[in-house]
């Protein structure tokens, strides 16, 4: 006798998968307000994104913009100031995103942000 489970196979996220299989985390965050730059730097490497991509990022101060904390084990960054949280997974969706299909066409700020 066989029972057949209504459960759904459990699908994991491929990019959590990489994230923790190649123990990616971020390491510091580098907001530069004056070059509109989000600098995501990682154990092994960095990603740049345009700071008015992030609407509250991109109206903070430069004072703001470096107070942030990054989460346990490096898989985000927050801004306790400017209640902005932001992940890994996020960033590295946008950069596979940009690579696939080249750089967003121009929309407003409020939907060109990084998914979290």
């Amino acid at each position: 006798l066989r029972i057949m489970s209504n459960r759904k196979p459990v699908i994991q996220d491929p990019v959590n998968a990489m994230i923790r299989e190649q123990g990616v985390r971020i390491t510091a965050v580098h907001a530069i307000k004056d070059a509109n730059l989000l600098l995501v730097m990682l154990n092994e490497g960095r990603l740049e994104f345009p700071l008015d991509g992030f609407k509250r990022l991109a109206k903070a101060s430069q004072a703001q913009l470096n107070k942030y904390e990054l989460l346990p084990d490096g898989a985000g960054v927050h801004w306790p100031g400017l209640d902005e949280h932001l992940s890994l997974r996020g960033f590295l969706l946008a950069t596979m995103r940009e690579m696939l299909h080249g750089p967003a066409p121009a929309r407003s700020r409020k939907s060109s942000r990084v998914p979290v």
